[in-house]
């Protein structure tokens, strides 16, 4: 029982972060010397809640017919810390439509800091009935 009581202990000091998960995977591998026939893996390092990783940006527009009804695909997987440089190579068109749907990209990107749920953040559909006006689909989600 003492043996179970350790290995508790150490995968509580691991998961407050109080060792790494090398020193872990020694220790757990010390307590399970004497005891043949067992192999210790140490445990994968816990991810912290709701912290993201990726931001992914999706954005399909089609430009209006009078201006060549040309279609613009962008895809974009960006890790966090880079976000906020990527923003700078969004068309025009995409930034334009983000600003009149009411999203503020620098709030997004403030709030990536703080803990979020994987998913969907922001997703546009403008479609126009009117052809001469063009559509776009905007996507932005937490991977």
């Amino acid at each position: 029982m003492a043996e179970n009581e350790d290995r508790r202990r150490i995968l509580d000091m691991l998961a407050a972060g109080t060792i790494s998960v090398d020193e872990a995977a020694n220790l757990l591998k010390a307590l399970g010397a004497g005891t043949p026939g067992r192999a210790i893996e140490p445990p994968a390092p816990p991810r912290p809640a709701g912290q993201a990783r990726l931001l992914r940006i999706s954005i399909d527009a089609v430009k209006p017919e009078d201006e060549g009804g040309e279609n613009a695909k962008v895809r974009i997987n960006v890790p966090i810390a880079l976000a906020r440089f990527a923003t700078r190579f969004l068309p025009k068109e995409a930034s334009a439509e983000l600003q009149e749907q009411g999203v503020n990209i620098e709030e997004i990107l403030n709030a990536l800091g703080e803990e979020l749920p994987d998913g969907k953040l922001v997703d546009i559909d403008a479609q126009s009935e009117d052809p001469t006006q063009g559509s776009s689909r905007i996507v932005i989600e937490v991977v």
